[in-house]
This record gives C-alpha cells, structure tokens and sequence, in this order.
C-alpha cells in the first residue's frame, strides 16, 4: 500500500515537470517563431532601406551625368551664339577641348541649321564660304513637313565617318527633339532610336541611342535674341556607353539598375547594370522612380540581387528560431545565442555607419567639384579662349556695373575702343597661326599698359576694349589711350608661333574714347567710343580721338 501511495506524488511530479516543459516549450517556440517573424521583418525593412538608397543615389548619378552634357552644351550654345559671322575654323575651335575622355559616351557633336526645299543649294554654297569646303547636302524627304535639317559641321569621338551634309529630319525621333527644343528655347533630350552614322552597321553593332539638343540663339542688344535662331547645337549619346558605367558602379554589386524611356505605357531600354543574380519573390523591394530630364521622362527601376539579400544575412530568421527553442530547454544557449546575435547586430550597424559616412563624404567631394567646375564654366563662358581677356558679354556687365557706381559716387570712367592698324597683313602673309600669336602679344601688352582694377577686352576680331574707372580728370582718359597706343606700336617680338619676319609688318592702334560724364547708358558710351575709334581711323590711325555727345 505504501508503494502504491508514494507512486502517485511522483507520478503527479512528473506530469507537473512535464507540463511546465511542456508550457515552457509550447511558450518558448511561440517566442522563437514571433522573434523570428520580427526578425525577418526588420531584414526586410532594412533591405528597403539600402534600396530606397541604393535609387536615391542613381538618380542623383543619372541627373548629374546629363547634367554635364547639358552644361556642356549650353556652354557650346553660348560660343557659337556669340560669333557673329561662324565658321567652321569656329567651330573647331570651339569643340577642340571635348574628347572621349570629358564626354565618355558621346559618340559625336554636331551643328544642325534648318532650311526648306528651296534654300537647299543656297545653304549649301553659303557654308562652303563658311570653311566646310566638301559640304554636300543630302535632302530626303522630312517626317515632318517640308522642312529639312542639315548637319553642316560635325566632329565624331569615336573614328568614325562624320555625318556632315546629312539631313536629320529622316529620323523622327531627332527631328522630334530638335522641334521640341527650338519650340522651348531649351534642352531637350530625343527618344532612343539608332543613330544615322550607325545604321550602315551590322545588327549585332547596333544600339539605341539618344540625342542631346541645345537651341543656339544670336546676340544682340546686349542679350540673346530668341528671334535670331541660328540652329542647333546636337551631341549623339550610344546606349550602351551612355550612363553604362555610371549605372554600374551605383550598382555596387548588389541591385540590378534599369533605365528605360518613360512614355505613358510603352518603355524602350536606354541602359542597364546587373550585378549577381535577381532575387524572385522581391517585388516589395523593387524600387521605380521618374526623372525628368530634356523634357523627356525616364523610369529608373531597381531591384535587388541574391548578393544584397546575403549580405543582409537571412541565416538571422533561423538562427534565432534554433535559439529560441535552444533557450526553452538551456537558458545558457539562450544567453550566448543573443549575446552572439547582438554583437553580430552591433558590427552590422558599425559598417552600415561607416558606409553611410563614406557615401556622405564622396557625396561632399563630389559637390565639391561640381562647384569647381561650374566657376570653370563660368569663366569660359565669359572670357575670349584665344587671349584670355573678358570677352564682349563680360565687358558690357563692367561698363554697366561702372554707370552704377561712379553715378552714386559723382566719378568719372571712360571706355576705349581699339582696332588695330595693320593687322590684315599679317594675317593674310604670314597665316591665321602668325594672326593669332599677335592678338596674345596685343593682349599682353594692354594688360601691361592698364591699371589692374581696369577691364581689357577682346570683342572679336582685332577689336579690343579697355574699361578705365575712377578718373581723376577727363584728361586722364587721353593718358590711357596714349598708353595703349604707344604700348602697341612697338615692334612685334617672334616666338610662340610668330616668326621673325613679323617684326618687319608694323601694327598700331587707333583709339576711340567715350567718357562717361554725359553719357545716357551702356549702349550710348560704347556707341560713342566706337564711333570715336572709326574717326581716329580716318584721322590718319595710330592715333586716338575723344568722342562727345
């Protein structure tokens, strides 16, 4: 009786331990599978995350890359609006600093003009005069009206035959931009098709590719005259190169970077970058984002390859189950498994830390430079590239800036024009080369004859302008003329590109001087002073006159 008596407390002890395993295995599994759930979950939102990132800077890549080639553009825009009289000697002059290097994924630049049927010849015989001697137009019949568009200068990065004389409007999509943009007065970007100078390929060689457009404006009345459209500065972008490497490397070896043309519901692939292998069963991490660019929209879509989900450890979700369900049983695993998953947690947020001021850093250098060269765009854009001196649309903010300040202050200034005296023999006897070495010698030799708060410019040509504020006397203002008279008169020195026989070719300056005192604004003291040199000229040149009202 008594065995049976003493077998029933144990028995009941032994239902009690296994019921509370039982309650602590059923409590202990419920909090592995709901840690586990969270777990997954937090992998989850820390993937969308890196993904929100990892789109946030292609975009930002993407933009920033076209917007290079719109800066570029509008830089060439500026040039060749400014000539007055452009040639193809301009235009080579004006593209010789682009190349491969600065323009990676250009495969050429291009100055288009319009012309109908009728001015076809015409506009073929006027750009022969212009310097592009083999000029041959070649009309087709356009995809939009009777209007043509001509490619009358061009200049290919890549070796390939230039499009010169060819008529764009035989692709539409480039007829397309270039209506677009001359529309706007603006940027504007063509949909993806193949290029001209790439249709004669073989299939396989071929690419999508897309056409940058700038609309190029004349001067006048000190500004850009949207009525004087002189045509259209074009650079033709390959697919395959264009924003290939920059996608590639946002791609970081983890997403797969997709950009394609963004036009209601049909897309048509510009660029792509993959890195690893994409991930089925990610569609919540997929990313889409729209990025307006030359008044085209375009899809970038980003999405996750198997090496981002691994480098965000999905092991975590069943390690933390086996340990949640190890701890039930052995509270020592229970600690070591969370001790292990938070320092692994620990260093996970260390290098995400650590790459996320790595990203802040190369984004602040990369401002940096943008900033850099925006002042190198800045000083192109209104400095003469053969001399250096400020160049016309420079020399009229001074003298602008000068009618404000020395208004309020009761001063004085004057404005010099200079023409040079014997300069066309130069050229025409010893070349453009020996032409071009005179106008540096002339340029240097009126910085050293002018004060350095003074303005010296070169408005074109063998024209040169000379900006002398603060005048003490009206008297003043002949001083400065002499100067620059007697500093230009002295004979030529060979070198640099000049050779000996220059010294024997004289070259002097006539002077006009427009004084500000009476002068109603910018336009009346330049016309003055203009007039005034023309009157020196006729006085017998080397010499200078003192205009008046």
């Amino acid at each position: 009786m008594r065995g049976s008596t003493g077998a029933a407390p144990d028995e009941r002890r032994r239902l009690v331990t296994m019921a509370v395993v039982a309650v602590v295995l059923v409590i202990g599994a419920g909090l592995s599978v709901v840690t586990a759930v969270l777990v997954r979950q937090g992998e989850r939102r820390y993937a969308g995350q890196m993904m929100d990132r990892y789109t946030d800077d292609a975009l930002a890549a993407v933009a920033d890359e076209v917007g290079d080639y719109q800066h570029t553009l509008a830089d060439l825009a500026v040039g060749l609006g400014a000539e007055t009289d452009l040639t193809a000697a301009d235009f080579a002059a004006l593209t010789s600093g682009l190349n491969r290097q600065r323009l990676p994924a250009a495969a050429a630049v291009t100055f288009v003009v319009p012309a109908a049927d009728a001015g076809t010849a015409a506009l073929q015989a006027d750009w022969r005069a212009r310097g592009a001697t083999d000029l041959t137009l070649t009309p087709v019949s356009p995809v939009f009206g009777t209007e043509h568009a001509f490619a009358v200068l061009d200049r290919s990065f890549d070796g390939r035959n230039t499009i010169a004389g060819r008529d764009l409007s035989q692709a539409a999509e480039a007829m397309e931009a270039l209506r677009i943009a001359r529309d706007s007065g603006a940027f504007a970007i063509s949909r993806s098709y193949v290029l001209l100078r790439d249709r004669k390929l073989p299939a396989a060689a071929q690419q999508r590719s897309v056409t940058l457009v700038q609309p190029v404006y004349g001067f006048a009345d000190g500004g850009w005259d949207p009525r004087q459209f002189r045509g259209w500065i074009v650079i033709s972008l390959r697919g395959t190169d264009f924003m290939t490497a920059t996608l590639q490397a946002q791609a970081r070896g983890s997403v797969q970077l997709t950009l394609t043309e963004h036009d209601g519901n049909q897309r048509q692939l510009i660029a792509t970058a993959s890195a690893g292998t994409p991930e089925a069963g990610t569609a919540a991490l997929d990313r889409d984002r729209v990025i307006e660019v030359g008044q085209r929209s375009w899809l970038l879509s980003v999405s996750p390859t198997d090496r981002l989900l691994s480098a965000n450890d999905r092991r975590m979700t069943s390690l933390t189950l086996t340990g949640g369900i190890v701890v039930t049983v052995l509270l020592a695993v229970l600690v070591g498994t969370l001790t292990s998953a938070r320092d692994r947690a620990v260093a996970q947020v260390a290098a995400a830390t650590l790459a996320l001021r790595e990203d802040i850093a190369r984004r602040e250098e990369t401002e940096s430079r943008l900033r850099t060269r925006e002042t190198e765009l800045r000083h192109l854009a209104l400095h003469d590239p053969l001399t250096g001196l400020a160049n016309r649309a420079l020399f009229w903010e001074r003298v602008e800036h000068a009618f404000a300040t020395h208004q309020r202050a009761g001063r004085t200034f004057a404005v010099l024009f200079i023409d040079l005296d014997g300069f066309k023999p130069v050229n025409d006897r010893l070349g453009h080369t020996a032409g071009d070495a005179v106008l540096c010698q002339v340029a240097e030799r009126l910085r050293r004859a002018t004060r350095s708060a003074d303005t010296v410019a070169r408005l074109g040509g063998d024209e040169f302008a000379v900006l002398v504020e603060q005048l003490e006397t009206q008297g003043d203002a002949g001083i400065a003329a002499h100067r620059v008279i007697t500093a230009v008169e002295q004979p030529l020195e060979p070198g640099a590109g000049l050779p000996a026989a220059a010294t024997e070719l004289p070259v002097t300056a006539s002077v006009g001087v427009a004084l500000s005192g009476d002068a109603l604004d910018v336009d009346d003291i330049l016309r003055r002073a203009d007039t005034a040199m023309y009157a020196a000229k006729s006085s017998g040149k080397g010499r200078y006159v003192i205009g008046d009202a």
